[in-house]
C-alpha cells in the first residue's frame, strides 16, 4: 500500500513539473514574441528635458495690504460729515484727503487756545506759558484729526458713511494696496520640511485662461492649523508684477516648485522597471531589444530623470510591463501603482 501511495505522489509531482515548464516556456515565448514584434508606436527616442517636484495648492487673490480706516478717538458726541472727496473704486495716493468732518467747533477752540497762549507769552509765568502751549497743541491735533487721509497708495473699496450724516465712532472706509497681489494657501504637514521662502511659484486663474502667472513663496506661517486629523501650515505667495487686469477675490491654482532638474535625459515613468533591486529600461537597436541598467533621479509622476545608462538619441520602449518580473516601478516600490513624486 505504501508503494502505491509513493507511486501516486511521484506521478502528481511529475504532472506539476510538466505544467510548470509549459507555463514558463509559454511566458518566455510571449515575451520573445513581444520583443520580436515591436510596435513602432511603443518606441520613443530619448531626449533631454526638465522634471519638477511641486506642491499643488489653491487660494484667492488678495491685496498685499489693506486697512479699515477710522477717525482718531474723539472726546464724545457726533460730528457732521462735511465732505467725502472720494468714491468706491477710486485709486488714491498716500496722504490724499479722503473724508473731512465739520471743523467749526474745532476751529473756535483752536483760536481760543491760540489767544490764551499769546497772552501767556506777554504777562504769564513760565508755567502759564507751558500750560497754554500744551492746550494749543491738543486743539491743533483735534483739528487735524477731523481730516481722514490715505495711509498708503491704494484703492478705496468701501465707504460706510454718507455726506451730510453724522459720525461718532467706527470704521468709515476700506483701502487696499493693489500695487502687488498675494495668495494665502495652506500646505500639508508632510510638505513643511521641503518648502522654503523664495521658492518659485507658477499659477493659473480661471478668470484669465491661457495666462501663466509667476510668483514666489513670501512668508511661512509660524504656527500650524489643526482641523480634525488634518494639520496644515499657512503660506503666503507673492505674485510678480503683471500687466493683466487681475480682479481681487478670484480663485487661483498654483504649483510651488520645490525641486527642479533641467537639461537631463528624461523618459516616461512607464519605460522604467525594477529587477533585483536595480532599475532598467528596454533599449531598441536594429529591431532588437536589450535590458539596460540605469540610474534614476527625480520623478514628477509621469516622467523620470535618467542620471546614467542612456544618451540622447537612444531608442527605448515606453511600456516595459512584460519585462518586469516583479512588476515593480522605479525605486523598487511594489504593486502596479506608479511612483508619484511631482504634484503633491
Amino acid at each position: 500500500m505504501i508503494k502505491k501511495h509513493w507511486k501516486g505522489f511521484i506521478i502528481i509531482l511529475l504532472i506539476i513539473v510538466v505544467f510548470t515548464v509549459i507555463y514558463f516556456n509559454k511566458k518566455n515565448s510571449d515575451i520573445t514574441t513581444t520583443q520580436d514584434k515591436i510596435d513602432p508606436r511603443m518606441v520613443v527616442e530619448v531626449q533631454k528635458g526638465m522634471v519638477r517636484d511641486t506642491i499643488s495648492a489653491e487660494g484667492f487673490i488678495e491685496p498685499i495690504n489693506e486697512e479699515n480706516l477710522t477717525f482718531p478717538a474723539k472726546s464724545g458726541g457726533s460730528v457732521k460729515i462735511e465732505k467725502i472727496h472720494v468714491k468706491e473704486g477710486d485709486k488714491v495716493k498716500e496722504g490724499q484727503l479722503l473724508i473731512e468732518l465739520d471743523k467749526k467747533e474745532a476751529r473756535l477752540n483752536y483760536i481760543q487756545r491760540q489767544n490764551a497762549y499769546n497772552r501767556a507769552l506777554i504777562n504769564g509765568s513760565q508755567n502759564d506759558i507751558e500750560e497754554a502751549k500744551l492746550n494749543l497743541e491738543l486743539v491743533e491735533n483735534n483739528l487735524a484729526n477731523l481730516d481722514l487721509k490715505a495711509p498708503f497708495d491704494g484703492i478705496i473699496t468701501d465707504i460706510y458713511l454718507e455726506e451730510g450724516g453724522y459720525y461718532s465712532s467706527g470704521e468709515v472706509a476700506t483701502i487696499k494696496d493693489i500695487s502687488r497681489l498675494q495668495i494665502k494657501v495652506s500646505i500639508q504637514e508632510s510638505d513643511i520640511p521641503i518648502i522654503r521662502v523664495g521658492q518659485a511659484v507658477e499659477m493659473t486663474l480661471i478668470s484669465l485662461p491661457g495666462v501663466k502667472i509667476e510668483g514666489l513663496v513670501h512668508k511661512l506661517g509660524e504656527e500650524a492649523s489643526v482641523s480634525g486629523a488634518s494639520v496644515t501650515l499657512p503660506v503666503t505667495i507673492l505674485l510678480d508684477e503683471v500687466e493683466n487686469d487681475i480682479k481681487l477675490g478670484v480663485s487661483a491654482q498654483l504649483d510651488i516648485i520645490v525641486d527642479e532638474v533641467k537639461d537631463k535625459v528624461v523618459v516616461p515613468l512607464t519605460a522604467v522597471f525594477s529587477k533585483n533591486g536595480r532599475d532598467y529600461v528596454i533599449k531598441v537597436l536594429d529591431g532588437k531589444t536589450e535590458e539596460i541598467a540605469v540610474e534614476t533621479g527625480l520623478s514628477d509622476g509621469l516622467n523620470i530623470i535618467i542620471e546614467s545608462g542612456l544618451e540622447t538619441g537612444d531608442e527605448i520602449l515606453i511600456n516595459t510591463f512584460n519585462f518586469a518580473p516583479d512588476y515593480r516601478t522605479p525605486g523598487g516600490m511594489g504593486g502596479a501603482g506608479f511612483f508619484v513624486g511631482g504634484r503633491r
